[in-house]
Order: C-alpha cells, then structure tokens, then sequence
C-alpha cells in the first residue's frame, strides 16, 4: 500500500528542524510496524496463491487468483524496499513506480473477475488485455518519468472499474436465472456470494486510490498514526477477502449447458403419455408431479434440467416450459419443493425422527447443503424446522 509520494526522509533525517529524538523514535516505530503487518500480509497471501495452484487449479478463474495472489503479495514488500532507499534521489521515483505496480495488480484482479464470471468465454490472452495498459505505464513512467502517467492510470482504473462493475453485477443475475432454471441445487455453482464482494472490492479500491492522490506524502509528523491505521486496516481487510474468496472457489464448479442434445425448437410429446389429444396437455404436468413423487427423482443432488428431462422421455425445452409457465416456478423451486415435502413427510414418522438429525433429513432428501435446506425451509413455511418441530409436538 503506498501514497502518492514517498518522502521518507523527511520524518527519518537527522537534520530535520523542529524533530525531537522522541517523535523520531516513535515515528520510527510506526514504521517498522506497518513493515511487520506489511510482511505478516505478504507471507500469508504468497502462501495461499501457492496452495491453490498446488492443490485447486481445475479451472482458469483459480489459476488466475492463485498468480494474482503471489504477485499482489510482492506489493507489501515495498514498505521494505522504500525504507532502505529513504535517503537516496531516486526515492522518489521509485516508490511511484511501485504504485504502478499496485494499479497492475488492480488489472490482475479484474482478470480474475472476468474468469468467475465468464469461465468458458474468454482465453488467457484475452484477460491480459486487462493488465496491458498498466504494463505499458509501467515503461513508460520508467523511461519519461512523468507524473501524468500516474494521473491517467489513477482515472483509467476508476473508468475501468466502474463500467466492468455494472457489466458483472449484471451478467451474475443473468447467470443466476439460468442456473435456477437448470440446477436443481446451487451450492457449488452459484455466484452470488460473489457479488457483494465485487461491489465491496471495487468501492474499497475506490477509496484507496482516491487516498493515494490526495496524501502527498506516505508518513508525516501529523498524519503518520493515521496512515499506520489506514495501511493496518487495508491489510486486514485483504486478508479477510483472500480466505473468504479462497473458501468459495475451492468449492466453486461451472455449470455446461450444452443445448445441442436435443432439439430446443421442436417440443417432443413426453413419455408419460395419456389417451388425450396433443392439444390438450393438461393432464401431462400432473403425471410429471406424479412421476416425481413415485420415484423421487428429486433425491438425487446432482439433478439437472436435462437430467430429469432424460429420466421422463421428454426434452428440456418441453419440462421448462411445464415448470416456468404452468407450475410458475424455476426448475431450483420446483425440485426443492418436492424435497421439502418429503422432509415433512419423514417428519411425521417418529421412527425417522429418532433415528436421524435433521439434518440428515435433509440430505436424505437430496439437499447438498444444511444451510440451503435451512433457508428453503424457512422461505416456503415461513419458520425454521426447529420451531415447526416444535409446533408439531406441542
């Protein structure tokens, strides 16, 4: 984390007029700390970029994390490389060019961004297009030393940022209604515990370069508490992200969807026929729900659109129109709606009840996750299983 200046040797000189010994020494003492957050930071983020290309690179979005890890840990490695050179001409220039740096990192994470999002659209030399421009201003502040570099890198990375920001906020909810019309459980394909963070990250990045303009100088004699302060927060908060973001994307999967198995534009009549004419399909949809609750096809946790589609001799454009337009619901509703059923219905069986948590109802009943099952069941009974339990018994 760095300012827009790097005048180090204004607080550290001895020739300094109106410096005690007692403010250099405390002075000097709030900057190796921020050099231990800064070193305790980059350890932890090289070490978790390591871990992920070693242990989770199935996929492009967590290759591209694990590097942009690794290289934003070398960012906090400037508070050392700064403090060495506080007293030389080029300190000056050189911290400048560490916060291009920084900003290259910003395009490493928007990298990153793109491929959550977008994980079978774009190739790697694609996402590089991201972080070219601020490799250029990297040469360029190298070779001119010209302060307008870092000007128009600081208004490129907000311009940046602000449009990516709407583009992804966008095409996650676009995404979400597809998985929900697909998916008959979200735990390892949703994305939208990524978009808060989007949000989040880019306003904290936001404030952060608004902060690197308007302070003129990374330490000084009434500002340095509040800098320590700032910088301390900033590495907490990137170590908050990285384990939180860690968490998900080991989990993470993508969903294909691959409509060329079957033929989208022409329904097929369904397997489960009856004696009535084409034109009246009324009767179809209860020989679905019918179908679905003889053989608990919504047990299977990995069940898809296609999947059930398969299991019903019907095609996936045909079910999809009999849930969204006739059951009024999303394929992720409708098949939670029969787990939900049959939670209740093994609830009602005291032998079931004494023999299994809950929470192994809930597997039982072909929900991943105790937390989904949780917020499904609240959501459709309006109480958690615990207080309709408890309602059940009184």
């Amino acid at each position: 984390m760095r300012k827009k200046s790097g005048k180090w040797h204004d607080l550290l000189n001895s020739g300094e007029k109106n410096r005690t010994f007692a403010n250099m020494d405390t002075d000097l003492f709030y900057i190796l700390l921020l050099c231990f957050v800064s070193g305790v930071t980059q350890c932890l983020l090289t070490s978790c970029g390591i871990y992920m290309l070693l242990k989770h690179r199935n996929y492009q979005f967590q290759r591209v994390f694990a590097v942009v890890l690794i290289l934003h840990g070398f960012c906090f490695f400037n508070n050392f490389v700064v403090l060495a050179c506080r007293n030389q001409s080029y300190s000056e220039f050189l911290n400048t060019l560490l916060l291009l740096y920084d900003y290259m990192i910003v395009g490493g994470y928007m990298m990153f961004a793109v491929s959550l999002v977008f994980p079978n659209r774009y190739r790697m030399r694609q996402l590089l297009l991201l972080v070219i421009p601020y490799l250029i201003a990297v040469l360029s502040f190298a070779t001119s030393r010209s302060p307008m570099v870092l000007a128009v890198v600081q208004l490129y990375t907000i311009a940046v940022s602000v449009a990516l920001l709407v583009y992804l906020v966008l095409s996650i909810r676009k995404q979400t209604r597809m998985l929900l019309d697909n998916v008959g459980d979200l735990e390892y394909f949703d994305l939208r515990w990524s978009n808060i963070l989007i949000v989040l990250y880019f306003a904290f990045q936001l404030l952060w370069a608004i902060e690197s303009v308007s302070q003129q100088s990374w330490f000084s004699e009434t500002s340095v508490g509040r800098n320590l302060l700032f910088d301390t927060l900033y590495c907490f908060i990137c170590i908050g992200i990285v384990l939180y973001v860690m968490h998900k994307l080991i989990h993470q999967q993508v969903f294909t969807f691959s409509p060329a198995d079957e033929s989208e534009n022409e329904p097929q009549e369904t397997a489960i026929t009856t004696p009535q004419s084409k034109a009246s399909k009324p009767l179809i949809g209860c020989d679905i729900d019918k179908v679905m609750s003889e053989k608990k096809y919504y047990q299977d946790n990995t069940l898809t659109l296609q999947k059930l589609a398969q299991h019903l001799g019907t095609n996936r454009q045909y079910l999809s129109n009999h849930i969204n337009q006739e059951c009024h619901m999303t394929f992720y509703e409708y098949i939670n709606d029969f787990r939900l059923e049959e939670v209740k219905a093994m609830l009602k069986s005291k032998d079931i009840e004494n023999q299994h948590s809950l929470e192994d109802i809930a597997m039982m009943a072909g929900f991943n996750s105790y937390a989904t099952f949780l917020r499904s069941f609240k959501k459709k009974y309006g109480q958690t299983p615990s207080q309709y339990l408890t309602e059940k018994k009184s």
